[in-house]
């Protein structure tokens, strides 16, 4: 079974990743390899953090669909640029160049 026919559209309808492991038959971790296998297929696979919140399709609606990719992109770039950060220190006393620390030249 693949993990898009298991996820529903829109924010409300998210499901908690322990719930959507126990559907798949997998482990977080394995849950956690087939979003990455999906998303790197093209696949949109939205996640929204909090009591609420788990992973998703987005919305049927075309309004609210770009509202939650803009707000998952931005959670996600986030998440990514204070990675970076967080290594900066360490690159630099190992001697790594870092480069332009810019995600939107990688997109």
């Amino acid at each position: 079974m693949r993990i898009t026919e298991v996820l529903k559209h829109g924010r409300e309808n998210a499901t908690r990743a322990d719930v959507l492991a126990a559907k798949l038959e997998t482990t977080p971790r394995g849950l956690r390899s087939l979003i990455m296998k999906a998303r790197d297929a093209g696949e949109i696979i939205l996640y929204a953090p909090g009591g609420y919140g788990g992973y998703f399709l987005p919305s049927d609606d075309p309004e609210t669909a770009q509202k939650e990719m803009a707000a998952f992109y931005h959670v996600q770039a986030a998440r990514c640029k204070h990675g970076l950060k967080s290594i900066a220190p360490v690159a630099r006393k190992l001697g790594i160049p870092l480069g332009q620390m810019d995600l939107d030249n990688y997109l």
